[in-house]
């Protein structure tokens, strides 16, 4: 991680979503005041907000497919999040997820990363404005 998680047991976590990151950057997105109002609420409440690198490439994408490579840069550039780097077991574990998955499902691999990680490290909030964020993914 580029940062770590704290590691008393009290401290509350939770996982940040691309979907939520658009939506807090997007402000014409329509769930950007929902998102707003969502992360101060995390904040205040003392929340440890921590993403993936693979929910960093897929942000970095969506921004450069939605505003233009200088928005995504300049994101990239000022994001403060906390980065754990997803590893190989962590991938393994994530393909045997999607292989698995509901032949409906929209799994993405970046959402089983995401899923995978946060079983790794006992996670199980997650700051999310897309439904199908961890919905039923097998």
């Amino acid at each position: 991680m580029t940062d770590s998680l704290p590691t008393e047991p009290q401290a509350a976590i939770a996982f940040v979503d691309s979907s939520a990151i658009i939506a807090l950057v997007d402000r014409h997105d329509p769930t950007h005041e929902q998102a707003l109002a969502a992360y101060h609420e995390l904040v205040d409440e003392g929340y440890c907000l921590f993403t993936t690198n693979y929910v960093i490439a897929e942000t970095l994408q969506l921004l450069d497919l939605s505003f233009g490579p200088d928005i995504a840069r300049k994101w990239l550039q000022d994001h403060r999040l906390p980065v754990y780097h997803a590893d190989e077991q962590d991938e393994r574990r994530a393909t045997a997820r999607l292989s698995s998955a509901r032949p409906d499902s929209r799994l993405s691999m970046t959402d089983a990363i995401s899923s995978v990680v946060m079983d790794r490290l006992g996670v199980s909030d997650a700051f999310a404005v897309d439904p199908e964020f961890l919905s039923d993914d097998t």
